[in-house]
């Protein structure tokens, strides 16, 4: 191949990718109602790309309609595992059974260029904002692509295997879980960043996009990330029992979310984290003994599939309700669940059968073997064919059909010989009603209250709602609470209408859980039936980052200031500050603090967040910090008539900027001192020899003076005298 192209190298990556070109891979692109693979064809805007395996099949569907417009079969490939990474025009297609990576052009239905790249089975490709890179997870390499032909763009990266699933942001920045070092590794255009510390060495990292941000979340530490420019951004608790379960029994969204909500599931209880402000609510729901994957959001809704029933799960966070599932194959088998274009898509690659869902809930089946493809000039749309019919069908104006008033007799039942009915009177005594008192009636008691949710308020409330759990007649609810506490209003009326509790009084980092019990009339006395406990859940939120962030230089250090949030009661701070120096300190009470080890002039990123028990928030600020500026008499000038150099740069050999006369009686501005080159004074003395120079501005002449002629009071000469005379930048 000519050029200066490479593909894949073993050696190179690793033995992720081995040289590239295998030839013209033989797809056979059918499109129907088009003609050539090489014509021109448009397919929905709306729309997403579904695997069927066992067909060796990539088919896409339209969004709105749930029907297929195009089919591109790879031949080799039925029974394979494959995996489709779908990003604005670029569709890539890995086949994990045999490492193959091959990318669709979606105007021709077709593999561009007919090539392909054999790598390792089992390898990570993302591709995002323009971006594309491939990982070897377990050897730690990361290799950069050109989205559109798969040839790989620099060197590759070696990160510390294993590493977790990688995602891009909307910055084109790849983000790659490191949990062997506790850390979120980011690369841009091929090139590493600075790594950011989400957790300790060990813990299990997951990584989702949401937003736009990168949030990731530590399943060991019961911890969510939101990252940002220069570290983490938003830090939020969870409920402890992610980190109590154990291990792959917690799942997140293992690439992006729809907006920035991020799902989790851990065992029953349904965690959703709003990364953009931090929040964070918990319901405990009522789900089945299933194997259930990664639950998804889109709109109001979460969406958690079910491989056991072949079904959809829904949850109603506006009404706190299960809403009805959603069929998707109706059988046991594997499910593949991601949300794009506004729309949810379910698809098994094993079955014919997939679904999507739109904004409103609203779903329609997709039929993926069909054999037509409807908008075509020779096959127009069918109705009622075998792609399945929508879930609400058009309602029809026309009258129903007339019922018929006439037809063909109804057969009796025959009529079987048997003994004739006797008519004689019965030989038994009439039966009498009992003398003894009879039993009151059966009481049916209330089902339990289910889907508990509670969700902690920036006041430092609990907001508990739930749903009756049906059953016999309620006469009210009340919530138990843990002592201390006190809750509005006492008791709830059993017609409602708003289910809802509101707690106050508890500790900020303090974990509680609430139980609601439905009360009714047992007879002659009262009885109540308590729920299952809610999720452990905080009394607090976190603070919101500190803002008016400022820097200045004293001749004590750096003096950092910030303004303290609306809600920080109970906040402490963390500060961190790099550049020319480095500084970092802990649980600072108070919104200013001087650093007596920062006085070298220059650029500082300053980093403060603001911390409680559920977490914290960052803000950030870049201020250029100069120390004090001070005048200074001139001494050990020498004679009347001798001449005292300032020179052009810290180097007796760079040249005279000034040679100032009679310089004991006369002054100059100094604003910074930096080592140079060696001096060594004409009479040899070593306490007029060194490499220390003062910068200085004697009437607009400026550069470097040796440091023994100002009269700074820092002794000896020889030494940086800051923080009281600060470090020339540089």
């Amino acid at each position: 191949m000519s050029g200066e192209r490479r593909f894949f190298r073993r050696d190179r990556l690793t033995g992720l990718i081995a040289i590239g070109a295998v030839g013209v891979l033989c797809v056979a692109a059918v499109v129907f109602g088009v003609g050539m693979a090489s014509a021109k064809y448009h397919l929905a805007d709306v729309g997403g790309w579904l695997t069927s395996s066992k067909k060796g099949e990539l088919v896409h569907v339209n969004g709105l309609s749930g029907k297929v417009d195009g089919k591109v079969t790879l031949s080799g490939t039925a029974g394979h595992k494959m995996r489709v990474i779908q990003q604005g025009g670029v569709v890539l297609i890995v086949d994990e059974t045999t490492g193959v990576v091959s990318r669709v052009d979606p105007a021709h239905l077709n593999v561009v260029q007919g090539v392909s790249y054999r790598g390792a089975a089992g390898m990570q490709v993302v591709s995002g904002s323009g971006a594309a890179y491939a990982l070897d997870q377990m050897k730690g390499s990361v290799q950069r692509l050109d989205a559109m032909s798969l040839a790989t763009e620099g060197d590759p990266i070696s990160l510390t295997g294993p590493l977790g699933a990688a995602a891009i942001d909307a910055k084109a920045t790849l983000w790659v879980p490191v949990p062997t070092n506790g850390q979120a590794a980011s690369v841009l255009s091929g090139r590493p960043g600075q790594p950011v510390g989400v957790g300790r060495a060990g813990d299990d990292l997951a990584l989702t996009i949401a937003g736009g941000s990168a949030v990731v979340t530590d399943f060991t530490t019961a911890e969510s990330l939101v990252l940002g420019d220069g570290g983490i951004r938003v830090k939020v608790k969870l409920p402890s029992v992610v980190a109590q379960l154990p291990k792959g029994q917690v799942t997140a969204p293992p690439t992006a979310t729809d907006g920035q909500l991020v799902p989790l599931l851990a065992g029953k209880s349904l965690i959703v984290i709003n990364a953009g402000s931090g929040s964070v609510s918990s319901v405990a729901l009522q789900l089945p003994q299933h194997k259930l994957m990664t639950p998804q959001v889109l709109g109001q809704r979460v969406y958690i599939p079910d491989q056991s029933s072949g079904s959809l799960l829904v949850y109603d966070s506006a009404t706190n309700r299960m809403a009805p599932q959603v069929p998707v194959t109706g059988r046991p088998g594997p499910l593949e669940a991601f949300v794009k274009d506004g729309l949810l898509w379910v698809n098994n690659p094993d079955s014919p059968k997939a679904v999507v869902v739109d904004g409103s809930g609203a779903h329609k089946p997709v039929q993926k073997y069909t054999g037509k493809v409807p908008g075509g000039a020779e096959n127009p749309i069918p109705k009622g064919d075998d792609q399945g019919q929508d879930n609400n069908p058009p309602t029809s104006n026309a009258p129903a059909p007339p019922v018929p008033t006439s037809g063909p007799p109804v057969p009796r039942l025959p009529i079987h010989p048997g003994h004739p009915r006797s008519h004689k009177p019965s030989m038994k005594p009439p039966k009498t009603p009992p003398t003894h008192k009879t039993d009151p009636p059966k009481v049916t008691p209330p089902n339990k209250p289910t889907n508990l949710r509670a969700t902690p308020q920036p006041d430092g409330s609990i907001k508990v709602d739930f749903q009756p759990g049906g059953g016999g007649p309620a006469t009210g609810y009340k919530l138990v609470v843990p002592a201390g506490l006190t809750v509005t209003p006492a008791t709830i009326p059993a017609d409602g209408p708003d289910y809802t509790f509101t707690v106050h009084g508890g500790t900020c980092g303090t974990e509680y859980v609430f139980a609601v019990a439905a009360t009714y009339k047992n007879g002659d006395h009262d009885s109540d039936i308590e729920s299952d406990q809610s999720d452990p859940t905080l009394s607090c939120t976190q603070p919101d980052a500190p803002s008016g962030i400022t820097g200045s230089g004293t001749a004590q250090g750096a003096k950092i200031g910030w303004q303290a949030p609306p809600n920080a009661k109970g906040v402490t701070y963390r500060l961190q500050v790099t550049g020319p120096k480095s500084y970092t300190k802990d649980s600072i009470s108070g919104t200013s603090v001087t650093i007596p080890t920062i006085w070298k002039n220059g650029s500082y990123t300053i980093r403060v967040t603001a911390s409680n028990g559920a977490g914290g928030k960052t803000g950030s600020a870049t201020r250029t910090l100069t120390g004090p500026v001070r005048t200074y008499g001139i001494h050990n000038g020498g004679l009347a008539n001798e001449y005292s150099n300032i020179w052009k740069q810290a180097d007796p050999n760079s040249g005279v900027a000034e040679a100032i006369k009679n310089a004991n009686s006369q002054s100059v501005v100094v604003d910074c001192q930096k080592i140079g080159a060696q001096y060594t004074h004409p009479s040899k003395k070593a306490s007029l020899s060194g490499k220390l120079y003062d910068h200085v501005n004697h009437n607009g002449h400026v550069g470097y003076m040796i440091g023994y002629l100002p009269n700074t009071p820092h002794s000896p000469w020889q030494e940086l005298a800051g923080p009281t005379i600060w470090e020339c930048a540089g």
